[in-house]
């Protein structure tokens, strides 16, 4: 790697690169040697040429207008240059950002930090799987110019990575662009982890699994009564349900007939409680909660410590960073304070600042602080390790996790494309709303070979 340099553009006719002679020194270039500069999936063959200024910069390299525009390069950009042999180079990295259509170019706003993420190292473009034309190896879309404050359309090479901000993924745009920059360069390959596949996925790790609550998928009422018995509830969840959609939480009601069943789920910001005489009945309270026939999966309840009169949960963050590690760059607690099972925003969930949960939590488990946020920080790690094995390559999750009344953590869900939205804001960790954009701008970089 030879360091980052502005891209110049000079208005010469033939496809010439520019270079002071200290660089040409240090890239073992001569004047007049014909190489090749490879950006994204663009080539073109150049002449080297000394710059004719008495005092060049080191920091920059100009390119003639004709390789611009075969490069597809747009103006006012820093590029990092790679020696990839003696006679070709690479200029990047260039990172693609696929995303709904109907974001672009209506929601561009969502991706401005990430493209100023890459102002200094790279060119961002933000594009639709519409937009993929793999015949010809371009993809319209829009650059973020920092001079002038807005999105400028265009057309550009195939990246050399790309970050997939799309839910659930588009597996079509996956394979075509793999065409052109082959396997393991799309990240997060797999957004919607559903909840079958997150259990599938830790059942095989013997750790893993015992911070996981019991969970089947649900085949029978048989099922419901085994469990109800061991654990006196049980939460019924759709597999591929998000935001607290269509759970039921049952257990034995205490008056009535004996056998009934007590079942509560959420519609809105109320809960809806529906007794049923027969296990039987699950299924039509399962169709009214779901809206319609849904898969299921059935879950023991959790004796959950409560904070404030309702239960809580921990959303932990976790990141790969620009050598492709996994990180944790921040954590936020959010509670249900009034009737609601659910501790999702939606439901009516709020945040709860994470030094007055840790005030009132430590003095009831048996960890320390520090303890315990390591505690938490490798089961993350761990689980975030096993699923990108599995799915990957991921680049970022965002996990769930509650406490029973004796302080043991349980990881209930894995998100694939958790929300960036203001809440993450707080002091425990100040330079999470950065890191939220860098992190994947930068591993985006590392998996771009930059």
């Amino acid at each position: 790697m030879h360091g980052r340099y502005k891209i110049i553009r000079r208005e010469l006719q033939e496809n010439i690169w520019l270079l002071p002679e200290d660089l040409m020194n240090n890239l073992k270039l001569k004047e007049h040697s014909i190489v090749t500069i490879n950006c994204g999936s663009a080539s073109a063959g150049v002449k080297v040429r000394k710059s004719p200024e008495a005092s060049p910069s080191l920091t920059r390299i100009e390119l003639s207008s004709p390789v611009m525009e075969t490069l597809k390069i747009p103006d006012n950009v820093t590029l990092l240059v790679k020696r990839e042999n003696p006679h070709t180079f690479r200029l990047g990295p260039v990172i693609g950002v696929l995303t709904f259509a109907g974001h672009v170019p209506d929601a561009l706003k969502f991706y401005k930090a990430y493209a100023r993420a890459a102002r200094n190292c790279g060119i961002l473009y933000v594009f639709k799987g519409r937009s993929i034309d793999v015949r010809n190896q371009v993809i319209e879309g829009y650059y973020y110019d920092d001079r002038v404050k807005r999105w400028i359309p265009g057309q550009f090479p195939f990246p050399d990575a790309v970050i997939d901000k799309c839910y659930p993924n588009g597996y079509i745009s996956h394979a075509r662009l793999e065409k052109i920059i082959g396997k393991n360069k799309i990240f997060n390959k797999k957004t919607m982890i559903d909840k079958l596949d997150f259990l599938n996925a830790l059942d095989t790790d013997p750790i893993l699994k015992s911070y996981m609550p019991k969970t089947e998928v649900f085949n029978d009422t048989s099922q419901l009564m085994t469990m109800l018995q061991t654990f006196g509830e049980v939460f019924l969840k759709p597999v591929n349900a998000m935001k607290g959609f269509g759970i039921v939480v049952v257990k034995p009601a205490k008056t009535g007939l004996p056998g009934a069943l007590e079942c509560t789920y959420a519609d809105h910001d109320r809960n809806i409680t529906i007794f049923i005489n027969s296990p039987e009945e699950i299924h039509s309270v399962l169709l009214r909660a779901a809206g319609r026939k849904r898969p299921y999966l059935i879950q023991q309840g959790i004796n959950r410590m409560e904070y404030k009169g309702g239960p809580f949960s921990i959303r932990i963050w976790a990141m790969k960073d620009g050598s492709g590690q996994w990180v944790i760059p921040g954590m936020f607690a959010k509670g249900s304070f009034g009737s609601s099972f659910l501790t999702n925003f939606t439901a009516g969930a709020s945040l709860i600042p994470l030094q007055e949960l840790f005030d009132f939590l430590i003095p009831l488990i048996p960890y320390t602080k520090s303890s315990f946020i390591k505690l938490l920080n490798e089961t993350t790690l761990k689980t975030a390790e096993v699923l990108d094995n599995k799915f990957g390559p991921l680049g970022e999750l965002g996990f769930d996790v509650v406490f029973d009344n004796k302080g043991k953590p349980w990881i209930i869900e894995a998100n694939g494309n958790p929300g960036v939205i203001p809440i993450f804001i707080q002091k425990d960790y100040p330079l999470w709303p950065v890191q939220l954009y860098e992190y994947p701008v930068d591993y985006a970089t590392y998996l771009a070979g930059f």
